[in-house]
């Protein structure tokens, strides 16, 4: 059975929509707000991913950083895609998700806690 890199094949993606978003950046300004923010006056949970990507395509992290501290996360992107090839080329299968209620809330209370943080700063 043929193990597909999955994670390399997405992170490959991701390079490729961030080099394209470098030359969709002027049309950034014919983008819609959001319409939950329109609404409510309140930031989504999602707010400030579109200038993350902007600001990732023109390379500046630290203010990607500052619209969306998630994209933290693409830190690890790197390591992940190493360990997803070595995983591919020996073979190996995926392991298993964790099944606990305590690793569902937890992912839960980080993007609940990254909402909030949007919302307090106003973004």
């Amino acid at each position: 059975m043929r193990r597909v890199p999955w994670i390399a094949l997405a992170a490959l993606g991701l390079g490729l929509g961030l080099w394209a978003a470098t030359f969709l950046a002027p049309l950034a300004g014919l983008l819609p707000t959001c319409p939950f923010k329109r609404i409510t006056g309140y930031a989504c949970a999602t707010c400030g991913a579109t200038r993350c990507v902007l600001a990732l395509a023109g390379g500046h992290w630290r203010e990607a950083f500052h619209w969306y501290p998630a994209a933290a996360a693409l830190a690890a992107l790197p390591f992940a895609v190493l360990w997803d090839l070595r995983r591919a080329w020996r073979g190996d299968s995926y392991p298993a998700l964790p099944d606990s209620r305590a690793a569902r809330l937890a992912v839960w209370a980080a993007l609940a806690g990254i909402w909030a943080l949007q919302v307090a700063r106003g973004i």
